[in-house]
């Protein structure tokens, strides 16, 4: 399963514990013919391994990296910090770890509200 994948099963499976979000709402990879005008969407996309753990010289662990981008309608009215905060605590409890919160941007083209959290979390090898 690629990373971008896994973390959309990781979402999904718990959209329950993820305030004023929808499944159908949640994309890996692109978003595809998602045209809410109502609704905070998701893309998850993959970023570049950041390091590898070795063992006799061969890999044991590596540090998988995705970032999460959340697209709000310019008008949205709900907690959109909250919203990014249950996404943070679900993923902290399967160890997957926010090292970055870009904070929130109005987009120039769309007038849409985004932000891009970026996490990392470590896939055995063995």
């Amino acid at each position: 399963m690629t990373p971008a994948s896994y973390v959309r099963s990781i979402l999904v499976n718990k959209i329950s514990q993820l305030p004023n979000l929808s499944a159908e709402h949640i994309h890996a990879f692109f978003v595809g013919n998602d045209l809410t005008n109502t609704d905070p969407i998701l893309v998850i996309t993959e970023l570049p391994d950041y390091s590898q753990d070795y063992g006799n010289s061969r890999p044991v662990s590596v540090k998988k990296q995705v970032q999460i981008e959340f697209y709000y309608p310019k008008d949205y009215q709900e907690d959109m910090s909250a919203i990014e905060q249950a996404v943070k605590d679900l993923l902290l409890a399967n160890d997957l770890y926010c090292n970055s919160d870009a904070g929130h941007v109005l987009t120039p083209d769309t007038q849409n509200i985004e932000n891009t959290l970026k996490f990392i979390y470590t896939k055995e090898e063995i």
